[in-house]
Parts: C-alpha cells; structure tokens; sequence
C-alpha cells in the first residue's frame, strides 16, 4: 500500500497552521507563567476564634495559644456529640437486630424489652455524660 501524497500547497497551509498553533501555545503558555510568578496582592482574611479558651476568657487578637485552647475545647465538644451519636447508632442498630431475632421465634418477648430498657438507660446515660463533660470544660 502506498499512502496518499498530498499536494504541496496543502502540505505548506497544514505546516502554517502547526507554526501558528505553536506560537499560540507558547504565547499562552508565557501569559500563564507571568500571572502565576507575580506576587499576589490580597490580604487574607483573619480567622475567628470558636469562642472561649478553657478558662472562659475570650482570645484577643494575635493570641494564638488562646486560639489553640479554643479549637480545642471545640473539637472536643464535636468529639463528644460524635461519641453520643455513634452510641445512639449502636443502640438503635442491636434494637432492630434484637427485634428481627423476636419475629423470627428465636428471642422471647422479654429480651426484646430488656434490650430496648437497657438500649434507653445507655443513651441517656450517654447524654448526661456529655453534657457534664460540657459543663465541666465551659462550653455551655
């Protein structure tokens, strides 16, 4: 098989489109590197503080170690509510599988009310957990 011979006037016009689309490229690609190696002029934002520090002060400006207590009372705040969810989650999952052993004829009907009484007393107690735990370091 022998290929195609093109004519030389269309072999020129692809070649002086590959010349121009080069030049292209490299004319957007000096624009791109200019942009990106000029300083950039914005100020950033400051970060406010998510409240108190452990000792109940508020953090002034520039106060970093009082920022950092902050955060930190903070996350363990969302510490806790996690704990409490993932608790809930656990109760509420070993009730349906509890329930599911009763409709089947394997559990008696008083299993399936001292998992739901002992499931009840775990996630109040839970909840008073950390709300004491909340109490105790500020946050409410």
């Amino acid at each position: 098989m022998t290929q195609r011979q093109h004519p030389p006037a269309r072999q020129a016009a692809a070649s002086g489109f590959q010349h121009l689309r080069d030049r292209l490229q490299r004319w957007a690609l000096a624009t791109v590197v200019a942009v990106m190696c000029s300083p950039a002029l914005a100020a950033l934002p400051t970060m406010p503080t998510p409240g108190t520090d452990m000792n109940g002060a508020t953090c002034a400006a520039g106060d970093w170690m009082c920022a950092m207590s902050a955060y930190f009372k903070a996350g363990m705040a969302i510490l806790g509510l996690v704990l409490v969810a993932l608790g809930f989650l656990y109760v509420v999952g070993g009730a349906l599988s509890k329930w599911r052993e009763y409709t089947a004829g394997r559990a008696q009907i008083a299993d399936l009310k001292e998992y739901f009484i002992m499931g009840m007393i775990l996630t109040v107690f839970l909840v008073i957990l950390v709300t004491y735990a909340f109490q105790v370091i500020g946050q409410t």
